[in-house]
């Protein structure tokens, strides 16, 4: 026992307290509010080993359910290191579902269904005369649908709601789904949303099996609970008996899968959906320098972690030019790269898969190693998949790429088609031009087989990573380029509410915090789009990145200040209607923008975003919680301009 105790106090040994009461609390439910870079996955598997070498639970009676096949891989890798004999039992909601199905099936004596893997092609059949962009919204409406535990029925209401926007009306969606779940049942097919619920369904009606499936898995730990929808969260329950324990594991500032059906309110609201769970918090962040922090804190107005790094530079901002873009991050990343430094210490993420291709371009003409994970997303996009559709293999690349360019498919030949999928086509075939450039020969087959062969050697080489903020999440790089940030694609064009732009704000945040020593920000003031070159502005949260400037004078608002000012103007009446004040106001707050701007050697719109200029004019504050509110404004704003703007916006006596 003293033996057992000894190496159960080796493992305290270089925990903070918060991490070491995480470890050894006996407390069920718990919930672990783990901040980014906290050491969440140390926690975890600390505390798998801590109780085994204590005697408190059997390692082979856990259950741990990760979000990604990698990270399942990660914590049985640690645990093992920890010097435990035994796997742990680790997966995904999917996958653990899966095998206890097949073990249900199995002692039942029933044979398995047949497994749906890909819904979307189902789909394509089902609809021929559906393009594929259509089918993928269509599928993504499906699964949202699915998470939500929303039936064809209720689809049209749930999602009017919900402030879905798919391509097509809700009842058209409405139909397909109601026709795609008739066509499973009779074809006797069940796809991978129908293992959690079938999962679910035997484990409240078996009572017998479940009873051994709760005793087998006794002890069950969440990780990313953050991003657990509602029907993970029955499945979930019904994995839970009497004698079970819990433990969850989030961050309430990493929920960034609410438009995959993901229900963040689970964790805000924990003790309403797990009675008398207890609350430990790790807020000590062990990744990024306090500078990278305090931006990060900024983009979502909140207090910043406390930093165990040491003090480093603060985050850079550029505006770089449309055509140029992708040759200066080339250049950033080459800039940073050390003599016999691994180019994967370096990352560029971006907001879209469409932002890449050019990066990846530049990045390989600059002689710089790249990789990413998932490149064969491209081969997989619809839009992309529909045009290879219209070409034949041994067709020489050259001349379909001819055709490309001058004609597209009646289907992609759409005006109506979204900027991101016109991006992702171009991307496409920005490639194949590349290629041509190398083997001038080659046909359709041979650029086809080597975009593949790139997708699995990516994977081993060393090289600057390539990824999107979502693909980022769980992941860390010493420096860290982010690129387009502006709006438009920081928050996506098609984020209108106010939910989905809280969410574009925590997405920002997630890939902020993936920088562990410098992190790196720039947006382009403009973008071709289709054959247009079209303006764009900064995002209106990118002024987080700038660091906190000197403080302006404390100056309390004058209103006699600016009505002497107003009354200056001969041509004003101080009797002015809503119109008239609008206009004075928007006008004052334009001239104070480029005054400042001007003084902080940033753009106008980095200082205050023209929609924000807007509604301020319309709203016209006379109080700081008025000003907070303010769309485009918030806390930050509020406490760095209040004043000033105050002064500018209250017209009231």
């Amino acid at each position: 026992m003293a033996e057992r105790l000894s190496d159960a106090d080796v493992l305290l040994e270089d925990l903070t307290p918060e991490q070491r009461d995480a470890v050894t609390t006996s407390a069920t439910p718990l919930c672990i509010v783990a901040g980014a870079g906290s050491g969440k996955t140390r926690v975890l598997t600390r505390r798998i080993a801590w109780q085994a070498a204590t005697g408190t639970i059997d390692p082979r009676r856990v259950l741990a359910v990760t979000f990604t096949r990698r990270a399942a891989g990660e914590l049985r890798r640690r645990t093992r290191a920890l010097g435990l004999r035994d796997d742990v039992a680790a997966g995904t909601f999917h996958s653990i579902a899966l095998a206890i199905l097949r073990n249900h099936w199995k002692d039942s004596g029933r044979r398995a269904p047949e497994l749906l893997e890909r819904r979307m092609s189902f789909l394509a059949r089902q609809h021929r005369n559906l393009d594929r962009a259509s089918i993928a919204d269509i599928d993504g409406e499906i699964g949202w649908a699915r998470a939500r535990l929303v039936t064809p029925d209720q689809y049209a209401d749930a999602a009017k709601a919900a402030r879905r926007r798919p391509g097509r009306s809700l009842s058209f969606v409405a139909d397909i789904y109601g026709q795609y779940e008739e066509a499973k049942r009779k074809r006797k097919l069940v796809d991978f949303d129908d293992l959690l619920a079938l999962c679910h369904a035997t484990m409240t009606q078996d009572t017998r099996f479940a009873e051994a499936q709760r005793w087998r898995h006794r002890h069950v730990l969440v990780d990313e609970f953050q991003d657990v929808n509602p029907l993970q969260f029955a499945l979930l329950q019904s994995w839970l008996g009497p004698e079970s324990s819990l433990v969850v594991v989030g961050d309430p500032n990493q929920a960034i899968y609410g438009w995959n059906g993901a229900k963040p309110e689970l964790l805000d609201e924990i003790s309403d959906h797990l009675p008398g769970c207890a609350v430990i918090h790790l807020r000590t962040n062990f990744r990024s320098t306090p500078e990278i922090l305090a931006a990060a804190a900024r983009v979502l107005d909140i207090e910043p972690q406390p930093a165990a790094r040491p003090p480093g530079d603060e985050p850079s901002v550029r505006r770089l030019d449309a055509e140029s873009e992708a040759v200066a991050i080339a250049r950033s990343v080459r800039g940073r790269h050390k003599p016999g430094a691994p180019w994967r210490h370096q990352a560029v993420l971006t907001r879209t898969n469409a932002q890449l291709p050019a990066v990846r371009t530049a990045l390989e003409r600059a002689g710089i190693p790249v990789r990413s994970r998932g490149d064969g997303a491209l081969l997989r996009r619809p839009e992309v998949m529909e045009l290879i559709d219209t070409w034949h293999g041994d067709q020489p690349l050259s001349d379909v790429l001819a055709d490309a360019t001058t004609e597209l498919p009646d289907s992609l030949d759409n005006a109506y088609l979204s900027e991101e999928r016109r991006a992702m086509l171009q991307a496409f075939l920005d490639i194949a031009r590349g290629h041509l450039e190398l083997e001038r020969r080659a046909t359709v087959d041979d650029f086809l087989s080597s975009l593949r062969s790139d997708d699995r050697v990516s994977a081993v080489t060393d090289g600057v990573e390539l990824g999107t903020f979502h693909s980022a999440k769980g992941l860390e790089w010493p420096i860290v380029h982010l690129v387009g940030i502006e709006d438009g694609y920081v928050p996506i064009g098609f984020a209108q509410s106010a939910d989905a732009r809280a969410e574009e704000r925590r997405l920002l945040y997630v890939a902020a915090t993936r920088a562990e020593r410098e992190l790196h920000v720039s947006w382009s003031d403009a973008r071709v789009i289709g054959d247009q070159l079209v303006e764009r502005e900064p995002s209106p949260w990118i002024e987080a990145f700038h660091g906190e400037p000197d403080p302006l004078p404390d100056e309390r608002p004058s209103i006699a200040n600016l009505r002497a000012k107003i009354a200056a103007v001969p041509e004003v009446d101080l009797t002015v209607t809503d119109q008239h004040e609008r206009e004075i106001v928007r006008d004052q707050l334009l001239i104070w923008r480029e005054d400042w701007a001007e003084k902080a050697h940033v753009s106008p719109t980095a200082v205050l975003s023209d929609r924000a200029v807007e509604a301020l004019s319309i709203e016209r504050p006379c109080r700081m919680d008025e000003l907070a509110d303010i769309e485009g404004i918030g806390q930050s704003k509020a406490r760095r301009f209040g004043l000033k703007l105050l002064e500018i916006t209250c017209l009231d006596e």
